[in-house]
């Protein structure tokens, strides 16, 4: 399974299989056997790779987490492939507009927002279909419907920008 993992603004796309007693880990083209043994209540585990141990701490905080390894912590994300993807088609440009993207290629269901709404981070902006199973898209930032590019039953590609959000106008109390 890929999985992203983000650590002090550095991006590391790390492939992990189960092999055998361990693990096998593939990163920037260099696979490696990890023996894994889980140490306390799977907080806390025991590494080794090529003869040389490392215990490492989880400590989760919400949605993110820290590592402690050697004393030291280093927050981290750990996401799929999907919800990585996700998280980069969205662009915030200069003007402070928000580009909300289709995150696969399927058939627009549904728009829930129309030009002019208020939205806020969290709030459902569209459903996509895919495979048979329904996807919601949601804001990530506060602000005001500008355009909406594409209309439900529409057949959309990963990628393409389904609805823009002005942020300007959520900073600015004189919009509303």
């Amino acid at each position: 399974m890929k999985y992203h993992v983000l650590v002090g603004g550095e991006h590391y796309e790390v492939d992990v299989r189960v092999d055998g007693s361990g693990i096998c880990t593939t990163l920037g083209g260099e696979s490696r056997h990890i023996d894994v043994a889980t140490l306390l209540d799977g907080n806390a585990y025991s590494l080794v790779m090529n003869g040389r141990s490392v215990d490492v701490g989880v400590e989760e905080r919400g949605d993110a987490i820290e590592l402690l390894i050697g004393g030291s912590r280093y927050p981290a994300d750990v996401l799929g492939e999907r919800e990585y993807l996700a998280r980069s088609i969205r662009q915030e440009t200069e003007t402070g507009d928000s580009s909300v993207r289709a995150v696969m290629t399927g058939i627009l269901r549904e728009v829930r927002v129309v030009t002019g709404d208020k939205v806020v981070a969290g709030q459902v902006l569209f459903i996509l279909e895919a495979m048979k199973m329904e996807n919601e898209v949601k804001a990530e930032v506060d602000g005001v419907v500008g355009v909406i590019h594409k209309s439900p039953g529409e057949t959309v590609e990963q990628g393409d920008v389904i609805v823009e959000i002005d942020v300007s106008e959520a900073a600015d109390p004189s919009a509303s």
